[in-house]
């Protein structure tokens, strides 16, 4: 028979945890530390703000997309921290305000204008200043999601499978090669975007991963080249998790986007066609590389890097 000792220890187990390598939580007059919960303050807000966003999401005109990604980042940066004791929010403020800030979105929107692959729907018809604004403040959580995702998976044990694997190795020619192949593919599926839409999630990667590579800067092709493939496999199963939230809380939305993605229009999963959803793998890697471009022109690529299971813990100094 369990008596009242253990049911209680175990009920707390669930929600409280004790982790030596997290600071210890303080608060002004209060002479005893706090406990730690299932997730840290952070975290308990994103849930708090996912459970408004979600339903007004379904039942008022205006955009809430903000708030609701805005949860969702929070309540994941809580479970990394959780798990690895680190997070991008605890290690760079700066490097997570970059990512919101940074016009990223945009650039596929320029494309969608071309290629028509989606529209939006129950949006305000004006197009003045403040539906810029608030459709810039939407797009700018893709960077933070896809970068916390892909760190929350690579905080699970299974990614150790990638880091000893055959090395993929580039010369610099054909480095330089690859991303000339990014700029041609780009300016060709812009011109026959009906046939090469699809070129829209590859494109990018190809142009600046391996200037990124050449730089010195974090890279994709450099990873490769040491046989680690764990960067690869966080981003790309990272972006895809993301996808699958973004097509779920987009179904029922009042404001929301519809795809005529022509060939590949069949067997949808929500919204998305099911083979849309193999866009988002290789958009993961297009968002780490376009990032740390960024980043590294800024002299902030060190800062950038995210923690991966089966290496050194990156400090949260």
């Amino acid at each position: 028979m369990l008596n009242y000792s253990s049911v209680k220890a175990s009920l707390e187990d669930l929600v409280i945890f004790r982790d030596e390598r997290l600071p210890v939580r303080r608060i002004p007059l209060r002479e005893k530390p706090l406990r730690r919960y299932f997730l840290p303050y952070r975290g308990l807000l994103g849930l708090l703000l996912i459970a408004i966003a979600w339903p007004l999401s379904q039942q008022i005109t205006q955009n809430v997309f903000f708030p609701l990604w805005l949860g969702f980042i929070l309540v994941v940066d809580g479970l990394v921290l959780r798990r690895t004791a680190t997070s991008l929010l605890v290690r760079s403020p700066k490097i997570m305000a970059v990512m919101f800030i940074l016009p990223y979105w945009w650039l596929f929107e320029g494309i969608n204008q071309i290629t028509q692959n989606w529209v939006y729907v129950g949006t305000k018809t004006d197009e003045g200043l403040i539906s810029y604004f608030e459709a810039t403040l939407s797009y700018s959580t893709v960077i933070p999601v896809v970068f916390e995702v892909s760190e929350l998976v690579g905080s699970f044990g299974f990614i150790e499978r990638f880091a000893r694997l055959r090395a993929f190795v580039l010369s610099k020619r054909q480095m330089i090669f690859t991303s000339i192949f990014g700029v041609v593919s780009l300016a060709a599926m812009l011109i026959w975007p009906t046939y090469l839409f699809p070129l829209t999630w590859l494109s990018l990667f190809f142009i600046f991963d391996p200037i990124n590579s050449l730089a010195g800067r974090p890279s994709i092709i450099s990873q490769m080249r040491k046989g680690d493939y764990r960067i690869v496999v966080a981003f790309a199963l990272g972006a895809l998790v993301c996808g699958f939230f973004w097509e779920m809380w987009n179904r029922d939305a009042s404001v929301a986007w519809e795809y005529n993605i022509g060939y590949l229009d069949f067997a949808r999963i929500f919204e998305m066609p099911l083979l849309g959803y193999g866009g988002y793998l290789p958009f993961g890697l297009e968002t780490y590389a376009a990032f740390h471009f960024v980043a590294g022109v800024l002299g902030w690529s060190s800062e950038a890097k995210i923690s991966l299971r089966g290496e050194p813990r990156v400090s949260s100094a």
